[in-house]
């Protein structure tokens, strides 16, 4: 089977995606929904695949958990907390007892502080992500490669 493992749907009236504001990204300024991957994803032979965060929000998560339970096809969630509020492990807790969460990705190539992963206030969540046995996803640049 073959299973894409990265992939985003987004619905720009939610709100919370701010980074959809700058000119670049008008042109993917639209509803992506399951219908519309849905046919990329048959052309293509894609069994199963994993619906990965756009917004760094936890409203975010609990919508493409929404999404994934009415969709067959998405296999797995990889959702967002605020590393920097110990508060949110509440949300990491609930939704690792949904089937289809996975884990969550920080927003790391958004952060100026390349060693950001490393501060002591958010070890916390990396405590969390063990102890649930979840997944720690990261969009990194060259900058970061040291820290992983």
């Amino acid at each position: 089977m073959i299973i894409d493992s990265h992939f985003h749907l987004w619905s720009p009236a939610r709100g919370d995606y701010g980074w959809m504001e700058a000119p670049a990204a008008a042109p993917i300024k639209r509803d992506v929904a399951p219908h519309h991957y849905d046919v990329h994803r048959r052309a293509h032979g894609i069994g199963k695949a994993v619906i990965v965060q756009g917004a760094p929000t936890t409203n975010e998560t609990d919508y493409m958990l929404g999404l994934a339970d009415a969709t067959e096809w998405i296999a797995k969630v990889v959702g967002w907390i605020d590393f920097e509020d110990p508060s949110q492990v509440r949300f990491i807790e609930r939704w690792a007892r949904h089937a289809k969460f996975a884990g969550v990705r920080p927003m790391i190539q958004d952060i100026p502080d390349k060693d950001w992963m490393h501060r002591r206030d958010v070890q916390w969540a990396y405590d969390a992500i063990i102890d649930l046995d979840i997944t720690f996803d990261a969009l990194g640049f060259p900058i970061h490669l040291d820290n992983f």
